[in-house]
C-alpha cells in the first residue's frame, strides 16, 4: 500500500506476552490487549499523529450545514484560509441508520436553551445524497485539504475510500458495531475511534478488532461528554491512561464551550484536536453550542500550535552552546595561609568559574592551601595541596 492506504509509521513493537501475574489487569482487559500495542504514530492525509510530531488540529463541521452544500463549501474554505490543516464532517446519506416510528428523541442544548426532537425527524433532516457530499469533497481537495468523515454504514465506508478520505471516524455509540469497526479497517485507511461513555475492555475491543482487519493504524479519541461538556467532565488525565495501555496516539473531541480546554488537553499529551467550527455558534442548532468561531479560529490554531511546540519531549535538552557564565568556582571567603585547611569557613562560592568549580568541592575541602591566598582570589588545583 501507499500513500493514504499505507497510513501508518510503524515504530517498535512493546512486548506482547507480559506475566499475568504482574500486568494487575482484568483478564477481560488484558486478553483485548496483549496484541494491540504497537503503533507509535500514524499518518493523517500527510500529518503524521503521534508522540513525535506536532499536535494535529482538525476543524469538524459535523452536520452544521444540514442540507446546504455552499453553506458547507464556505466553512470549508474559511477554516482553510484559518490554518485548519484537516477538515472533518460526517457521511450521513440514509436515514434508515435510525428506525421510524419508535418515538425515541434526542435532547440537545443550544445557546438559547434546550431542543427536543424526534430522533428520525433529526436525521432526516440532516441527511444529504452521495452525490453532494462527492461535491463537498472535491471541493475540499481542490483546495489541497485532506478530510475525514464519521461514518455509519458500510456504504458510506466505500465511498469515503473511493472519494480519496484520508481517515475514517467510529462514532462512539459505534464501538461495538463489529462489522461496520471491520469494514473500515479493511480499506487501509486509518481509524480514530472515539472513545466517551464506554468502558476500557470495549476501547480495547473495538481496537484490536481493527488491528486485526486492517494495517492502516488506529487513534483513540477521548470524548469526554455531550455538548456543551463541562470543565470536570472532561477526565484529562485518561489521555495518558489510553496510551499506556493501548500503545496507541490519543486525541481528544472537544465539545467544551470556549477553547481553554484544547490547550489543558496539549499539556495532558493529546496528539489530535477535533473541534467544531461554525460561523455561528449561538444558533438554535444541534451540536452548535460547543463550535468555535471561524473567525476566531486562526487564533485558537496559533496557540494550539504554540502550546504544542512547548511540549517538547522527555528527555532535558538543553540548547547548545550554554551560557555557563553564572557557574559557581571556589574563591577565598578572607585571606588564607599557607597550610590553612579549606573548609566553609574560608571558602565561598562565587562567579564567573574562574577557578576550581564547586562540583569539586569534596576534592578540595579538608586539604590544605599550598600557598598564601588573598580574598577574593579564585582556587586553582595548584592551590590544593593533595599529600595532606
Amino acid at each position: 500500500m501507499s500513500g493514504n492506504k499505507q497510513g501508518i509509521h510503524r515504530g517498535l513493537r512493546r512486548k506482547a506476552g507480559r506475566d499475568r501475574k504482574q500486568s494487575g489487569k482484568p483478564e477481560y482487559i488484558r486478553d483485548n490487549i496483549m496484541s494491540i500495542a504497537g503503533y507509535e504514530s500514524v499518518n493523517i492525509g500527510g500529518h503524521m499523529v503521534g508522540d513525535e510530531h506536532p499536535v494535529l488540529f482538525v476543524a469538524e463541521m459535523g452536520t452544521f450545514f444540514n442540507r446546504d452544500v455552499e453553506l458547507a463549501c464556505s466553512y470549508i474554505k474559511a477554516a482553510h484560509e484559518a490554518g485548519a490543516p484537516v477538515i472533518k464532517t460526517e457521511v450521513l446519506h440514509d436515514p434508515g441508520v435510525c428506525l421510524p416510528g419508535t418515538g425515541l428523541t434526542h435532547r440537545y442544548r443550544h445557546a438559547g436553551g434546550a431542543s427536543v426532537e424526534d430522533y428520525r425527524a433529526l436525521i432526516e433532516r440532516k441527511t444529504l445524497p452521495l452525490s453532494a457530499y462527492r461535491e463537498i469533497f472535491a471541493f475540499t481537495s481542490g483546495l489541497g485539504l485532506p478530510f475525514l468523515a464519521t461514518v455509519y454504514d458500510l456504504e458510506g465506508i466505500d465511498f469515503l475510500a473511493e472519494n480519496g478520505a484520508a481517515a475514517i471516524k467510529i462514532a462512539r455509540d459505534n464501538i461495538d458495531n463489529v462489522p461496520l469497526i471491520r469494514h473500515a479497517a479493511r480499506t487501509g485507511l486509518p481509524l480514530i475511534i472515539d472513545a466517551g461513555g464506554v468502558y476500557l475492555e470495549e476501547t480495547a475491543r473495538a481496537v484490536r478488532l481493527a488491528r486485526e482487519a486492517g494495517d492502516g493504524g488506529v487513534i483513540i479519541n477521548h470524548h469526554p461528554a455531550a455538548n456543551p461538556a463541562p470543565p470536570e467532565f472532561h477526565n484529562l488525565r485518561v489521555i495518558s491512561a489510553y496510551k499506556q495501555t493501548l500503545g496507541l496516539p490519543v486525541g481528544l473531541a472537544c465539545h467544551y464551550r470556549g477553547d481553554e480546554i484544547l490547550y489543558a488537553a496539549v499539556g495532558a499529551g493529546a496528539n489530535l484536536l477535533e473541534k467544531g467550527v461554525v460561523d455561528d455558534p449561538d444558533r438554535n442548532e444541534q451540536d452548535l453550542i460547543s463550535a468555535c468561531r471561524l473567525d476566531e479560529l486562526a487564533a485558537v490554531i496559533r496557540k494550539v500550535n504554540a502550546c504544542s511546540q512547548a511540549m517538547g519531549d522527555q528527555v532535558p535538552r538543553p540548547r547548545e552552546p550554554r551560557d555557563l557564565s553564572t557557574r559557581k568556582a571556589l574563591a577565598a571567603r578572607r585571606p588564607i595561609a599557607k597550610g590553612e585547611v579549606f573548609s566553609e569557613n574560608n571558602l565561598k562560592a562565587a562567579f564567573p568559574p574562574n577557578g576550581v568549580s564547586v562540583t569539586y568541592w569534596d576534592l578540595v575541602a579538608g586539604r590544605k592551601a599550598s600557598r598564601d591566598m588573598a580574598v577574593d582570589e579564585p582556587v586553582v588545583w595548584t592551590d590544593v595541596a593533595f599529600d595532606r
